[in-house]
């Protein structure tokens, strides 16, 4: 009996229990709209990847953050928010291979009616129009990216990873609702309905906070989506997207061994919150009060390569003047990529574009920045954009197409900027950069051109860096040229002494001295080096009334070189005018015995102790051209020949004893209407001192050939010839044959069998590495090449009791390496 009571009595007082306890009241609401199809379209079209449902997720978190920060400021009708602070967290919870993953904030939060109007009705209106536009727009001709931005359709990413979503929230506390009751919004991928109820969990988000919001999404084991749960992961993706897209801090929970921090064992496998936003949006604050460090560090934050420093930036606030404003970040590195020469277009990814500081994409195209910025970092956020639902996919809008110029005017901007505040500085920016703002000048326009022509500096006669203003000041009056020398590959120190400069050098002018494959590209593309004077005419004409005094680009190795002062002197005048008669008959001869390589001989003012010189014509190619372009054209290109004939122009100095006894030579030489026809001997006589006489000038020209960067014809008849000069300079006989009795005759045809080329191979394997090859090492300037003794030490240790011919072979090795 005394059991069966008190069976009885429990029973009662259970009932008493669920009797008070409310029934969850759980309300089912059909979408208005086939909801189904809907976010098929969103699932297999609008995104492309399915990392992107994280980064909408917090997105909408910071958003919720922010309203409740603005609305708090402006209304101050919330209750217990003195003490907020507002975060997101993330939490993923593994349950064997799947499990949930969890993303809370403490934001506004929102009441059962708005979660059932935010997230229930998002396709409330103009939803069959835009299905029909999705439907449609293979066979209209519709890009599909025009569709997008139509609604909010954000939270509709986490169905690429989850089959179902539950979001829980409640509301801050008002004067008029001072206990607000936690709902929960249920719904799944592949259903048409959704349910709102209230939490049975209670207010389990005030835990956190006096409000917020929590999204839970199921991952399924063996779905594919198993990563969502993985942190490193999840590091990756907030690092990637949203590192600054919040200003609240977003935490990641995740085991204290994860943290380098970590070092107590005990503590190995307790669970901790780690902060994933530490860096901060520098771009947002104002220039004026961002530190040089902060610069700094925010860089190496931004390149991730080891010890990645910069060389100078810029930061600036924007409209593009298509009503998006914008701020950015631009900088300099400190050094070029290894493989930035090597290359193709649209490789290096430096443009980050952003939209409210959510990362939208670094890929641009190959073709949006030119190529020759492609190094700098850049950092752009837009305030709005028109963007698609996934913000994963811009459409061609004004505002890329203005932000384009934009960025290469303001790189354009910064380097002029550090040149004139900071000379040192752009000194040594430039030796990195300055090929690349060569070639920008090859491929930019004309007012682009002249401001980066302005940025160049050149080694010269005055000096170790010059630039085209410095020459322009420290001109001589009068004078109407820039003059320079090119030489690819050749010191500064070379080019000073080429016989081209010996007397406009001896005078006192500058010569810039260029050793950079692109500098006669650069200077021939820049044509004239301007000055403009505005006029004082209105501004509506003034473009038409520019006035130009120019100075021409003179490159001394070609004809046209003037000094600028050659009439002011009536006595030099006077003195060239006599020189021409005087050395007439030589000009002439000259011009009838080497007509041909020589389209013209002229008296030169630009020698002093140099008997002559060769130089190109005005519109052919200079001794410098002409080796780049041999140097890059095909065997069967038919303009190879042309390439090495192409007549030159021989300069000669009428001063030089030399040039003077040619000419003494020439007027020994009997005229042909003084050869006797039947003097048979004498005839032969003289035409053997006119032959001498050839081929001695025939030396004295390659000799001035190759003395003025050209290349001889022929290499070896130029020897052949100064080999015959130098005979009859020492008496001895042109007939005198060397001996050849002493050679000895090569070894019969080897009947042997050499290994085929895999088991060479392997046998040469087996002799152990050698760093960088035999009889060398790499070094960060190129191979370094080892000592003899330190190479017989080096093949004794790596391989004792080795013998005499394994060193031979070594050794044969060394020498014929294609490397060396």
């Amino acid at each position: 009996m005394q059991i069966r009571f008190l069976t009885t009595l429990w029973a009662l007082a259970v009932g008493m229990a669920l009797a008070e306890e409310p029934e969850v009241q759980v309300e089912k609401h059909r979408y208005e709209s086939d909801i189904s199809k809907l976010r098929s379209i969103v699932i297999h079209s609008l995104y492309s990847q399915k990392d992107i449902f994280l980064r909408e997720l917090l997105s909408n978190s910071q958003d919720a953050l922010e309203k409740l920060r603005l609305t708090s400021l402006s209304e101050g009708s919330y209750l217990n928010l003195d003490e907020w602070k507002g975060n997101i967290t993330i939490e993923a919870r593994k349950s064997g291979n799947g499990g949930q993953l969890i993303v809370r904030d403490t934001g506004i939060g929102m009441s059962k009616s708005e979660l059932a109007k935010n997230l229930g009705t998002i396709a409330k209106s103009g939803t069959s129009e835009f299905l029909n536009k999705a439907d449609n727009s293979s066979s209209a001709g519709i890009d599909g990216s025009n569709l997008i931005g139509q609604f909010g359709l954000g939270f509709y990413s986490t169905f690429l990873v989850s089959p179902s979503v539950k979001v829980s929230s409640i509301p801050p506390a008002t004067a008029d609702n001072p206990k607000p009751v936690q709902y929960t919004f249920e719904s799944n991928a592949s259903g048409d309905e959704f349910t709102v109820y209230a939490d049975p969990r209670g207010n389990t988000l005030l835990e956190q906070g006096p409000c917020g919001t929590e999204v839970v999404l199921d991952i399924e084991d063996g779905s594919g989506n198993e990563w969502v749960l993985d942190n490193k992961k999840l590091e990756e993706l907030v690092e990637k997207h949203s590192q600054f897209s919040s200003k609240f801090p977003i935490y990641l929970r995740k085991t204290v061994a994860d943290d380098e921090a970590a070092t107590d064992g005990e503590n190995a496998h307790s669970e901790g919150w780690v902060k994933l936003n530490k860096k901060q949006p520098l771009w947002m604050k104002n220039p004026k009060s961002v530190s040089e460090q902060e610069y700094r560090d925010f860089y190496a934050a931004l390149d991730p390569t080891a010890d990645a420093k910069t060389a100078g930036w810029t930061h600036w606030k924007g409209d593009s003047g298509s009503g998006v404003s914008f701020r950015a970040m631009m900088y300099i590195p400190d050094k070029l990529p290894e493989d930035f020469w090597n290359k193709g277009p649209g490789v290096f990814r430096n443009i980050k574009l952003m939209v409210k500081r959510v990362f939208l994409t670094d890929d641009l195209g190959e073709d949006y920045l030119p190529r020759w910025l492609s190094f700098l970092k850049i950092v752009v956020d837009a305030d709005d954009l028109p963007l698609n639902v996934s913000r994963e996919t811009l459409q061609n809008n004004k505002f890329l197409r203005q932000l384009k110029r934009i960025l290469v005017r303001k790189a354009i901007d910064m380097f002029t900027r550090i040149s004139k505040d900071e000379p040192e500085k752009w000194e040594k920016i430039q030796k990195t950069i300055g090929n690349a703002i060569r070639i920008g000048m090859v491929e930019s326009d004309g007012k682009d051109r002249v401001k980066l022509a302005g940025l160049l500096r050149f080694a010269s006669t005055r000096g170790e860096s010059v630039s085209l203003e410095d020459y322009i000041e420290n001109r001589r009056d009068g004078q109407k040229q820039i003059y320079f020398l090119a030489g690819v590959g050749e010191s500064a120190e070379s080019l000073a002494r080429s016989p081209l400069i010996e007397k406009p050098v001896a005078r006192g002018y500058e010569v810039l001295l260029l050793n950079a494959p692109a500098d006669e590209t650069v200077m021939a593309q820049l044509g004239s080096y301007r000055y403009v004077i505005r006029s004082r005419m209105s501004s509506q004409r003034k473009l038409k009334h520019m006035l130009y005094r120019g100075l021409k680009l003179q490159d001394v190795a070609k004809a046209g070189f003037k000094y600028g002062d050659e009439d002011d002197d009536a006595k030099e005048k006077a003195e060239l005018e006599m020189q021409k008669k005087a050395f007439g008959p030589l000009i002439e001869w000259l011009k009838k015995e080497f007509r041909g390589p020589i389209s013209d001989v002229v008296l030169t003012n630009r020698l002093v102790k140099s008997p002559c010189a060769i130089v190109a014509d005005n519109h052919g190619w200079s001794a410098n051209m002409q080796k780049l372009m041999m140097a890059n054209a095909r065997e069967d290109d038919p303009m190879l020949p042309m390439m090495k004939q192409m007549p030159k122009i021989l300069e000669i100095n009428p001063r030089s004893p030399l040039i003077e006894g040619l000419l003494e030579r020439v007027h020994d030489l009997p005229q042909s209407d003084d050869v006797d026809e039947d003097e048979d001997s004498d005839s032969a006589a003289v035409s053997d001192d006119e032959r001498e006489l050839v081929e001695t000038v025939q030396v004295l020209l390659d000799t001035a050939m190759i003395r003025s960067g050209f290349m001889v014809s022929d290499t070896n008849t130029y020897f052949d010839r100064v080999e015959s000069l130098l005979r009859r300079s020492l008496g001895v006989s042109q007939s005198a044959k060397t001996r050849t009795d002493g050679v000895k005759p090569a070894p019969p045809v080897a009947q042997d069998t050499l290994p085929d080329a895999e088991a060479a191979a392997a046998a040469t394997a087996n002799m152990g590495d050698m760093s960088g090859g035999v009889g060398f090492e790499m070094g960060p300037d190129g191979p370094q090449f080892m000592d003899w003794q330190d190479l017989k030490s080096k093949v004794s240790t790596e391989k004792p009791g080795g013998d005499q011919s394994q060193l031979e072979d070594l050794v044969e090795e060394a020498v014929s390496h294609d490397e060396l």
